[in-house]
């Protein structure tokens, strides 16, 4: 029987695949609800800018105050759904779609969450771009359960260009390392960590063990 041939390359890319779903066991809820957490206080800056900029139209005002009494009061997925459907076109019901896709996400029900997150269309403004970057990472998440890293590596990207905010960069930068690295592309993971470190340079005691030396 002959010898088994080993495969360095292949063997790197089991490991690292490993680790990026052992990184997303131990860490994708607690990341995700501290991002959650974080987008609450952007939403509630991105609610008062939307209503101050607004037409006072009775359905955005509506609206509105539904999505604050969602946020408010910790509701369940169904009373974001109900402000979708209900208030389809306002800004409110955008933000819902976010909420709503979030919820069903870490649930685990990924057909919703990619439905409500694709119902999401991006927002203008600081608070804005920071929940467009979580919607691209939510959906990178979801790409990842799907083992379409492809799709993940491009949504990560989409994510760190969507935000300057430094969590959220930071945040997607080692998703998107963890990606490459399943994907077996040593070039990209070191590409993304010194651009990381390049941007922030307080991170660089962090990630510079990362790179080749």
């Amino acid at each position: 029987m002959a010898n088994k041939v080993q495969n360095p390359e292949h063997d790197l890319m089991v490991e690292t695949k490993g680790k990026l779903e052992t990184f997303f066991d131990n860490y994708g809820n607690k990341i995700l609800w501290t991002l959650i957490g974080i987008t609450i206080t952007a939403v509630a800056v991105y609610l008062v800018l939307s209503f101050m900029n607004s037409s006072n139209q009775k359905k955005e005002n509506t609206a509105q105050a539904a999505l604050t009494v969602a946020l408010t009061t910790e509701a369940d997925v169904a009373a974001y759904v109900a402000i979708v459907d209900e208030y389809a076109g306002t800004k409110a019901a955008n933000t819902a779609a976010y909420m709503a896709g979030a919820e069903y996400l870490q649930a685990g029900d990924l057909e919703n969450a990619k439905a409500y997150l694709a119902k999401y269309t991006n927002a203008e403004g600081a608070a804005g771009e920071i929940i467009n970057a979580l919607v691209y990472t939510l959906r990178g998440d979801i790409a990842v359960e799907e083992n379409d890293l492809q799709s993940a590596a491009d949504l990560f990207n989409k994510a760190i260009e969507a935000s300057n905010d430094e969590f959220t960069y930071e945040n997607n930068a080692r998703k998107l390392a963890l990606v490459y690295g399943a994907m077996g592309d040593n070039d990209k993971v070191q590409e993304v960590y010194k651009n990381l470190i390049a941007k922030y340079p307080d991170l660089k005691m962090t990630y510079t063990k990362y790179l080749a030396e």
